[in-house]
Protein backbone atom coordinates (compact mmCIF):
# COMPACT_ATOMS: atom_id res chain seq x y z
CA UNK A 1 0.00 0.00 0.00
CA UNK A 2 2.77 2.60 0.75
CA UNK A 3 4.56 1.45 -2.54
CA UNK A 4 1.38 2.49 -4.77
CA UNK A 5 1.18 5.74 -2.58
CA UNK A 6 4.69 6.92 -2.58
CA UNK A 7 4.17 6.36 -6.63
CA UNK A 8 0.53 7.73 -6.93
CA UNK A 9 2.22 11.05 -4.92
CA UNK A 10 5.12 11.62 -7.09
CA UNK A 11 3.01 10.89 -10.64
CA UNK A 12 0.41 13.73 -8.83
CA UNK A 13 3.50 15.48 -8.20
CA UNK A 14 5.07 15.58 -11.69
CA UNK A 15 1.75 16.49 -13.91
CA UNK A 16 1.05 19.93 -13.08
CA UNK A 17 5.08 20.89 -13.85
CA UNK A 18 5.24 18.31 -16.94
CA UNK A 19 1.96 20.29 -18.55
CA UNK A 20 3.33 23.13 -18.29
CA UNK A 21 6.55 22.87 -19.61
CA UNK A 22 5.24 21.44 -22.24
CA UNK A 23 2.90 23.92 -23.11
CA UNK A 24 5.42 26.79 -22.61
CA UNK A 25 7.78 25.22 -24.30
CA UNK A 26 5.59 24.32 -27.64
CA UNK A 27 4.12 27.85 -27.26
CA UNK A 28 7.93 29.08 -27.34
CA UNK A 29 8.26 27.16 -30.60
CA UNK A 30 5.50 28.34 -32.15
CA UNK A 31 5.89 31.70 -31.80
CA UNK A 32 9.28 31.57 -33.23
CA UNK A 33 7.85 30.05 -36.44
CA UNK A 34 5.61 33.11 -36.52
CA UNK A 35 8.20 35.35 -35.71
CA UNK A 36 11.03 34.15 -37.90
CA UNK A 37 8.70 33.88 -40.79
CA UNK A 38 6.79 37.17 -39.95
CA UNK A 39 8.80 39.18 -42.99
CA UNK A 40 7.66 36.34 -45.75
CA UNK A 41 4.28 36.05 -44.74
CA UNK A 42 4.52 39.87 -44.92
CA UNK A 43 6.19 40.49 -47.96
CA UNK A 44 4.17 38.28 -49.76
CA UNK A 45 0.75 38.87 -48.11
CA UNK A 46 -0.18 35.40 -46.98
CA UNK A 47 -3.55 35.02 -45.83
CA UNK A 48 -4.04 34.86 -42.52
CA UNK A 49 -6.00 31.57 -42.02
CA UNK A 50 -2.60 29.79 -44.56
CA UNK A 51 -0.90 31.12 -41.37
CA UNK A 52 -2.72 29.88 -38.87
CA UNK A 53 -3.15 26.85 -40.96
CA UNK A 54 0.92 26.43 -41.20
CA UNK A 55 1.66 26.68 -37.32
CA UNK A 56 -1.15 24.94 -36.31
CA UNK A 57 0.00 21.52 -38.50
CA UNK A 58 3.12 21.77 -37.39
CA UNK A 59 2.62 21.64 -33.59
CA UNK A 60 2.25 17.95 -32.89
CA UNK A 61 5.55 17.76 -34.57
CA UNK A 62 7.00 20.08 -32.00
CA UNK A 63 4.58 18.23 -29.46
CA UNK A 64 6.42 15.01 -30.13
CA UNK A 65 10.12 16.57 -30.25
CA UNK A 66 9.69 18.33 -27.05
CA UNK A 67 8.16 15.52 -25.05
CA UNK A 68 11.53 14.58 -23.35
CA UNK A 69 12.09 18.28 -22.28
CA UNK A 70 8.83 18.09 -20.82
CA UNK A 71 9.75 15.09 -19.08
CA UNK A 72 12.92 16.90 -17.67
CA UNK A 73 10.84 19.50 -16.33
CA UNK A 74 8.33 17.81 -14.44
CA UNK A 75 10.88 15.36 -13.25
CA UNK A 76 13.56 17.89 -11.80
CA UNK A 77 10.84 20.02 -10.21
CA UNK A 78 9.35 18.00 -8.87
CA UNK A 79 12.45 16.15 -6.65
CA UNK A 80 13.93 19.64 -6.39
CA UNK A 81 10.75 20.57 -4.50
CA UNK A 82 10.75 17.33 -2.36
CA UNK A 83 14.21 18.22 -1.56
CA UNK A 84 13.54 21.80 -0.44
CA UNK A 85 11.24 20.78 1.72
CA UNK A 86 13.46 17.40 3.07
CA UNK A 87 10.67 14.97 1.54
CA UNK A 88 13.40 12.76 0.59
CA UNK A 89 15.51 13.08 3.71
CA UNK A 90 12.52 11.96 6.06
CA UNK A 91 11.50 8.99 3.21
CA UNK A 92 15.44 8.00 2.89
CA UNK A 93 15.17 8.08 7.09
CA UNK A 94 12.42 5.59 7.39
CA UNK A 95 14.55 3.25 5.08
CA UNK A 96 13.25 3.65 1.65
CA UNK A 97 16.02 3.40 -1.12
CA UNK A 98 16.90 6.54 -3.32
CA UNK A 99 16.26 3.87 -6.44
CA UNK A 100 12.82 3.08 -4.87
CA UNK A 101 12.11 7.02 -4.71
CA UNK A 102 12.71 7.33 -8.04
CA UNK A 103 11.45 4.20 -9.41
CA UNK A 104 7.40 6.00 -10.49
CA UNK A 105 9.62 8.19 -12.26
CA UNK A 106 11.39 6.02 -14.38
CA UNK A 107 8.58 4.16 -15.26
CA UNK A 108 6.13 6.99 -15.76
CA UNK A 109 9.45 8.10 -18.48
CA UNK A 110 9.17 4.55 -20.05
CA UNK A 111 5.45 5.11 -20.37
CA UNK A 112 5.50 8.55 -21.95
CA UNK A 113 7.93 7.55 -24.40
CA UNK A 114 6.02 4.60 -25.65
CA UNK A 115 3.42 7.44 -25.82
CA UNK A 116 5.25 9.58 -27.72
CA UNK A 117 6.60 6.85 -30.41
CA UNK A 118 2.74 6.13 -30.65
CA UNK A 119 2.13 9.81 -30.60
CA UNK A 120 5.06 10.06 -33.81
CA UNK A 121 3.72 7.09 -35.74
CA UNK A 122 0.23 7.92 -36.18
CA UNK A 123 -0.50 11.75 -35.45
CA UNK A 124 2.73 13.50 -36.83
CA UNK A 125 3.08 12.27 -40.74
CA UNK A 126 -0.79 13.07 -41.08
CA UNK A 127 0.07 16.74 -39.68
CA UNK A 128 2.79 16.84 -41.86
CA UNK A 129 1.33 15.64 -44.80
CA UNK A 130 -0.94 18.49 -43.84
CA UNK A 131 1.17 20.90 -43.44
CA UNK A 132 3.17 19.78 -46.97
CA UNK A 133 -0.31 20.18 -48.57
CA UNK A 134 -0.67 23.84 -46.91
CA UNK A 135 2.30 24.90 -48.39
CA UNK A 136 1.15 23.39 -51.92
CA UNK A 137 -2.15 25.23 -52.01
CA UNK A 138 -0.30 28.52 -50.94
CA UNK A 139 1.17 29.46 -54.06
CA UNK A 140 -2.28 29.60 -56.06
CA UNK A 141 -3.29 32.18 -53.37
CA UNK A 142 -0.32 34.38 -53.49
CA UNK A 143 -0.64 36.66 -56.29
CA UNK A 144 3.41 37.97 -55.68
CA UNK A 145 4.41 34.45 -56.57
CA UNK A 146 6.05 34.59 -60.23
CA UNK A 147 5.60 30.86 -61.75
CA UNK A 148 9.02 29.80 -63.60
CA UNK A 149 9.58 29.80 -66.73
CA UNK A 150 10.50 26.30 -67.52
CA UNK A 151 12.45 24.02 -65.47
CA UNK A 152 12.05 21.86 -63.05
CA UNK A 153 9.74 21.55 -59.96
CA UNK A 154 10.81 18.83 -56.97
CA UNK A 155 7.99 17.81 -54.87
CA UNK A 156 8.90 18.12 -51.19
CA UNK A 157 9.00 14.70 -50.46
CA UNK A 158 11.95 14.72 -53.20
CA UNK A 159 9.86 11.86 -55.20
CA UNK A 160 8.63 13.52 -57.94
CA UNK A 161 9.99 15.72 -60.82
CA UNK A 162 7.84 17.62 -62.18
CA UNK A 163 8.68 19.41 -65.99
CA UNK A 164 6.64 22.50 -67.38
CA UNK A 165 7.23 24.24 -70.29
CA UNK A 166 5.79 27.42 -69.45
CA UNK A 167 3.09 28.63 -66.39
CA UNK A 168 0.24 31.25 -66.69
CA UNK A 169 -0.85 32.69 -63.21
CA UNK A 170 -4.83 32.79 -62.70
CA UNK A 171 -7.07 33.58 -60.05
CA UNK A 172 -7.04 31.11 -57.53
CA UNK A 173 -4.82 28.30 -60.24
CA UNK A 174 -1.97 28.23 -62.42
CA UNK A 175 -2.22 27.02 -66.51
CA UNK A 176 -0.34 24.66 -67.25
CA UNK A 177 1.61 23.94 -70.71
CA UNK A 178 4.12 21.31 -71.86
CA UNK A 179 3.77 19.24 -68.56
CA UNK A 180 5.53 15.86 -67.67
CA UNK A 181 5.38 14.28 -64.26
CA UNK A 182 8.25 11.95 -63.27
CA UNK A 183 8.08 9.09 -59.85
CA UNK A 184 9.34 6.29 -59.05
CA UNK A 185 6.74 5.69 -56.34
CA UNK A 186 3.81 4.03 -55.61
CA UNK A 187 0.77 6.00 -56.75
CA UNK A 188 -3.22 5.35 -55.35
CA UNK A 189 -1.78 2.20 -53.97
CA UNK A 190 -0.14 1.19 -57.39
CA UNK A 191 3.43 -0.56 -56.83
CA UNK A 192 4.45 0.99 -60.28
CA UNK A 193 6.54 4.08 -60.88
CA UNK A 194 5.37 6.33 -63.81
CA UNK A 195 5.73 9.21 -66.73
CA UNK A 196 2.54 11.36 -67.51
CA UNK A 197 3.19 13.73 -70.17
CA UNK A 198 0.41 16.29 -71.30
CA UNK A 199 -0.07 19.35 -73.67
CA UNK A 200 -2.14 21.43 -71.24
CA UNK A 201 -2.83 21.11 -67.28
CA UNK A 202 -3.85 23.22 -64.17
CA UNK A 203 -2.18 23.51 -60.58
CA UNK A 204 -4.91 24.55 -58.10
CA UNK A 205 -4.49 23.63 -54.26
CA UNK A 206 -1.62 21.15 -54.35
CA UNK A 207 -3.31 19.30 -56.70
CA UNK A 208 -2.10 18.93 -60.26
CA UNK A 209 -4.96 18.15 -63.01
CA UNK A 210 -3.27 16.79 -66.68
CA UNK A 211 -5.60 16.98 -69.24
CA UNK A 212 -5.41 14.40 -72.15
CA UNK A 213 -2.28 12.75 -70.52
CA UNK A 214 -0.19 10.11 -71.89
CA UNK A 215 0.68 7.86 -68.62
CA UNK A 216 3.43 4.85 -68.68
CA UNK A 217 3.14 3.06 -65.66
CA UNK A 218 6.34 0.37 -65.18
CA UNK A 219 6.29 -2.54 -63.09
CA UNK A 220 9.46 -3.51 -61.54
CA UNK A 221 9.06 -7.15 -61.80
CA UNK A 222 8.85 -6.81 -65.58
CA UNK A 223 10.30 -3.55 -66.66
CA UNK A 224 10.63 -4.44 -70.61
CA UNK A 225 6.33 -4.71 -70.46
CA UNK A 226 5.07 -1.20 -69.39
CA UNK A 227 1.45 0.02 -69.21
CA UNK A 228 0.44 2.50 -71.54
CA UNK A 229 -2.68 4.79 -71.07
CA UNK A 230 -4.18 7.82 -72.42
CA UNK A 231 -7.24 9.46 -69.95
CA UNK A 232 -9.10 12.06 -70.86
CA UNK A 233 -8.11 13.05 -67.72
CA UNK A 234 -6.04 12.31 -64.54
CA UNK A 235 -4.94 14.25 -60.61
CA UNK A 236 -2.06 14.23 -58.72
CA UNK A 237 -1.78 15.44 -55.44
CA UNK A 238 1.72 16.32 -55.27
CA UNK A 239 2.85 19.14 -52.51
CA UNK A 240 5.37 21.59 -53.58
CA UNK A 241 6.99 24.36 -51.61
CA UNK A 242 6.64 27.51 -52.96
CA UNK A 243 10.83 28.17 -53.22
CA UNK A 244 10.71 26.45 -55.94
CA UNK A 245 7.95 28.72 -57.75
CA UNK A 246 9.67 32.03 -55.89
CA UNK A 247 13.61 31.51 -54.36
CA UNK A 248 12.92 34.18 -51.58
CA UNK A 249 9.83 32.62 -50.08
CA UNK A 250 11.76 30.70 -47.66
CA UNK A 251 10.02 29.46 -44.32
CA UNK A 252 12.62 28.65 -41.19
CA UNK A 253 10.78 26.23 -39.06
CA UNK A 254 12.30 24.91 -36.37
CA UNK A 255 13.69 21.62 -36.48
CA UNK A 256 12.97 21.82 -40.30
CA UNK A 257 14.63 19.45 -41.35
CA UNK A 258 13.68 16.45 -39.13
CA UNK A 259 10.04 17.46 -39.20
CA UNK A 260 10.56 16.50 -43.14
CA UNK A 261 11.74 13.28 -42.56
CA UNK A 262 8.34 12.69 -40.48
CA UNK A 263 6.00 12.44 -43.28
CA UNK A 264 6.72 8.45 -43.22
CA UNK A 265 5.54 6.40 -40.10
CA UNK A 266 8.38 4.12 -38.21
CA UNK A 267 6.31 0.88 -39.98
CA UNK A 268 6.36 2.57 -43.60
CA UNK A 269 10.02 3.75 -43.58
CA UNK A 270 10.30 -0.13 -42.32
CA UNK A 271 8.62 -1.45 -45.44
CA UNK A 272 10.83 0.76 -47.69
CA UNK A 273 13.90 -0.25 -45.56
CA UNK A 274 12.80 -4.37 -46.99
CA UNK A 275 11.74 -3.38 -50.06
CA UNK A 276 15.39 -1.89 -50.59
CA UNK A 277 17.06 -4.99 -49.42
CA UNK A 278 15.25 -7.04 -51.72
CA UNK A 279 16.54 -4.93 -54.97
CA UNK A 280 20.04 -4.86 -52.62
CA UNK A 281 19.77 -0.74 -52.41
CA UNK A 282 22.16 0.46 -49.39
CA UNK A 283 19.57 3.53 -48.23
CA UNK A 284 21.94 4.72 -45.19
CA UNK A 285 19.66 8.03 -45.16
CA UNK A 286 16.60 5.75 -44.66
CA UNK A 287 17.79 3.53 -42.08
CA UNK A 288 19.62 7.09 -40.17
CA UNK A 289 15.10 8.12 -40.14
CA UNK A 290 14.42 4.63 -39.27
CA UNK A 291 16.53 4.07 -36.09
CA UNK A 292 15.71 8.04 -34.84
CA UNK A 293 11.95 7.06 -35.04
CA UNK A 294 12.94 5.06 -31.86
CA UNK A 295 15.82 6.95 -30.42
CA UNK A 296 13.74 10.36 -29.95
CA UNK A 297 10.78 8.72 -28.01
CA UNK A 298 12.67 6.96 -25.92
CA UNK A 299 14.89 9.95 -24.98
CA UNK A 300 11.92 10.53 -22.85
CA UNK A 301 13.29 7.63 -20.55
CA UNK A 302 16.59 8.89 -20.95
CA UNK A 303 15.65 11.94 -19.12
CA UNK A 304 13.64 10.46 -16.47
CA UNK A 305 16.91 8.53 -15.71
CA UNK A 306 19.14 11.51 -15.62
CA UNK A 307 17.42 14.07 -14.18
CA UNK A 308 16.48 13.31 -10.61
CA UNK A 309 19.70 12.35 -9.39
CA UNK A 310 20.84 16.14 -10.85
CA UNK A 311 18.01 17.40 -9.22
CA UNK A 312 18.54 16.05 -5.53
CA UNK A 313 22.01 17.00 -6.10
CA UNK A 314 21.44 20.72 -6.84
CA UNK A 315 18.02 21.22 -5.53
CA UNK A 316 18.75 22.83 -2.66
CA UNK A 317 20.84 25.54 -4.00
CA UNK A 318 17.44 27.75 -4.26
CA UNK A 319 14.00 26.91 -5.94
CA UNK A 320 14.98 26.54 -9.34
CA UNK A 321 18.60 25.16 -9.01
CA UNK A 322 18.18 21.52 -9.93
CA UNK A 323 15.34 22.54 -12.69
CA UNK A 324 18.18 24.62 -14.28
CA UNK A 325 20.88 21.89 -14.12
CA UNK A 326 18.09 19.26 -15.56
CA UNK A 327 17.56 22.03 -18.31
CA UNK A 328 21.01 22.42 -19.17
CA UNK A 329 21.82 18.89 -19.30
CA UNK A 330 18.72 18.45 -21.63
CA UNK A 331 20.41 21.14 -23.34
CA UNK A 332 23.65 19.45 -23.80
CA UNK A 333 21.70 16.35 -24.98
CA UNK A 334 20.04 17.40 -27.76
CA UNK A 335 23.08 19.35 -29.28
CA UNK A 336 24.75 15.73 -28.56
CA UNK A 337 21.69 14.41 -30.47
CA UNK A 338 21.94 16.80 -33.75
CA UNK A 339 25.89 16.13 -33.72
CA UNK A 340 25.51 12.39 -33.74
CA UNK A 341 23.03 13.17 -36.60
CA UNK A 342 25.37 14.83 -38.65
CA UNK A 343 28.01 12.05 -38.31
CA UNK A 344 25.88 9.65 -39.01
CA UNK A 345 24.74 11.43 -42.42
CA UNK A 346 26.39 10.45 -45.51
CA UNK A 347 28.91 12.58 -46.65
CA UNK A 348 29.44 14.61 -50.39
CA UNK A 349 30.82 12.91 -53.24
CA UNK A 350 28.90 10.01 -51.51
CA UNK A 351 31.64 9.52 -48.72
CA UNK A 352 30.57 7.33 -46.09
CA UNK A 353 28.69 8.83 -42.38
CA UNK A 354 31.46 8.68 -39.66
CA UNK A 355 29.18 6.82 -37.65
CA UNK A 356 27.08 4.06 -38.45
CA UNK A 357 22.97 4.81 -38.49
CA UNK A 358 22.75 2.78 -35.04
CA UNK A 359 25.54 4.19 -33.31
CA UNK A 360 24.14 7.69 -34.27
CA UNK A 361 21.00 7.13 -33.08
CA UNK A 362 21.40 5.43 -30.10
CA UNK A 363 24.82 6.88 -28.83
CA UNK A 364 23.53 9.63 -27.39
CA UNK A 365 20.60 7.50 -25.44
CA UNK A 366 23.18 5.19 -24.01
CA UNK A 367 26.56 7.34 -22.93
CA UNK A 368 23.36 10.06 -21.02
CA UNK A 369 21.50 6.05 -19.74
CA UNK A 370 24.64 5.41 -18.30
CA UNK A 371 25.47 8.73 -16.74
CA UNK A 372 22.09 8.78 -14.90
CA UNK A 373 21.96 5.61 -13.36
CA UNK A 374 25.70 6.41 -12.18
CA UNK A 375 24.71 9.28 -10.65
CA UNK A 376 21.65 7.92 -8.87
CA UNK A 377 24.33 5.00 -7.59
CA UNK A 378 26.56 7.66 -6.37
CA UNK A 379 23.98 9.91 -4.64
CA UNK A 380 22.32 6.63 -2.80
Amino acid sequence: MRRWLLARYLIREMTVPFLIGQAAIVLLLTGSVLYNNAQVFLQFQVPVIYVVRIAFYFIPFLVHMTMPVAMAVGSSLAISRMSRDSEITVMRASGISLIRIFLPIFVLGFAISIFDFYFGEWIVPASIVRYEQTLGELITHISSIAPPAGGAVVSLDQRYVIGVRAMVQKQGYIELYGIEINSNVAVNGSQRPFIAVAKQGEFRNGVWTLYNPFVINYDLDHPDSPLFSAPPLVRYTIPVDPQAFQSSFLLQMPMGQLASSSTLSFSQIGEQLKKDREMHIQNNSLLLDYYFKLSIPFSCLVMALCCPPMALKFGKTGGFGGTLVAICLVFVYWNTLLLARILGTQGPQGNPAILPPLAAAWSQNIIFSIFGIFMTRRSE
